[in-house]
Order: C-alpha cells, then structure tokens, then sequence
C-alpha cells in the first residue's frame, strides 16, 4: 500500500475476534479469509468501529469470547459506537471477508464457513435495522481492509490489487 500523504493518524489493527472503536482522523485495519469484517460508520461524527468475525454463530451456552461470533461482535460494536455518543439509527454497515479459503479441502463445511459467516452477519444487522450500503464477500481470496475514519473511505486490498471503495 503506498503511504497516503494526507493521512495523519494512527492505523489500529484489529484481531481476529475482535472489534475496535476510533475517530477521525485514524484508521482501523484488519485482513481476513473467511472471516467477516463488519465497518460501521457514523458520518456525522466521523466516528466508527470494526468488527473482525471468525464465525456466524456460537455452540449453544459456548459464547467465550463474543468478538468471535456475527451476533454478538455486531452487538457489542453498536454498544461501544453508542457509548461514543453515536445513535444507532446514524450507523451504515459495509462488510467484507468471507471468502471461501479451504476449498482445495474435500469438506462442505470448511467450504461453506465463509457464506455462513457473511449470512450470519447480515441477519444481526438486519436484527438492529442498520443498513448495509457495500458487501465485497465471497471468493477465495483474502482482503486487507483499511477503513479510515476522516471521510468512511475504505482501502480494499485482495488479490494483489487495492482501490479506495468511497461512503454512498
């Protein structure tokens, strides 16, 4: 990625089960296979979260860590947008990821773990109605995302090609 001369803050790296919250001017970063990355935004306040989910759905009574499944990361990423003083009704969603990373394997699930997580993900946004403006999910590749909060802009990364996807 070249180095973007305008850019003045802090990228924030978001893990595997995680999600983080920041404002402008910063960035919040996150590579994914089959798992699902959730970029809420309120344009308003130039405040904004990512949610990097590893599945759609939990083991019944096994929730151990709830960035790791689409319900419950969506959830706590509202919470914490909320306690940031962002109104859920000011929240849009994009999402990426979901790629299906094991198909050389001769197993279905592992096939399908990728469009189950992005399925999963759209029924928890569509739960606490926040529109979903973009989804670039599917495939076998991986991405970067970089979702810079100055402007909602994303810098999407996959397949050794990059490109700047802008709010709607």
């Amino acid at each position: 990625m070249q180095a973007d001369p305008l850019f003045k803050g802090v990228v924030v790296h978001v893990g595997v089960a995680e999600w983080k919250v920041a404002e402008k001017p910063d960035a919040l970063r996150t590579t994914l296979g089959s798992c699902v990355g959730i970029a809420l935004y309120c344009e308003r306040k130039g405040v904004g979260g990512l949610a990097h989910v590893l599945l759609g759905h939990p083991q019944p009574g096994k929730i151990v860590n709830k960035g790791k499944y689409a319900r419950p990361a969506v959830q706590g990423l509202v919470q914490d947008l909320q306690r940031e003083g962002v109104a859920a009704e000011d929240l849009r969603a994009r999402i990426f990821g979901g790629a299906s990373m094991f198909e050389a394997q001769n197993s279905s699930f592992l096939q399908n773990i990728g469009a189950g997580n992005v399925s999963a993900v759209k029924e928890a946004l569509q739960e606490l109605h926040i529109p979903l403006l973009i989804e670039d999910v599917g495939g076998t590749a991986g991405r970067t995302i970089t979702f810079f909060l100055d402007d909602g802009r994303i810098l999407l990364r996959a397949n050794g090609k990059e490109k700047y996807i802008y709010k709607v």
